[in-house]
């Protein structure tokens, strides 16, 4: 199982992105997809900052969560206590919360440069 950060959603979904064809392709490798519920979140609200209606936005968001690959996780604190620890930065805490994530699968798929950095260096196998 791979833990899926929210770039990798937005460009498999938008058409016109420089990485729409691989995220796709990842997506379509991986047996199951680990998403965080932050990540839905994130989703959602980059959708509606772009100016994307709600009926589409809930389109993109539902096909994950109704996605036989997806395993939507929640989090009882235990995400949210190691990205306290990990956060240096606060303008990262959400990023900080996927890794931690990832930190339970050892395998995040993002397009985040520094993220990942920083889950290579807690020995989590990074795609692409």
């Amino acid at each position: 199982m791979t833990v899926i950060d929210t770039n990798l959603f937005i460009y498999a979904t938008l058409r016109d992105s420089e990485f729409n064809s691989e995220a796709r392709n990842i997506l379509a490798s991986l047996e199951r997809w680990v998403v965080p519920s932050i990540v839905l979140y994130e989703l959602y609200w980059f959708f509606r900052e772009k100016g994307y209606r709600g009926e589409d936005i809930m389109k993109v968001v539902s096909s994950i969560l109704n996605s036989p690959r997806a395993k939507v996780i929640g989090d009882d604190g235990k995400y949210t206590k190691r990205a306290l620890e990990l956060a240096k930065n606060p303008k990262r805490f959400n990023d900080m919360v996927i890794l931690a994530t990832a930190e339970d699968f050892k395998r995040l798929a993002t397009y985040d440069k520094r993220l990942k950095k920083d889950a290579e260096k807690l020995g989590i196998k990074t795609l692409p």
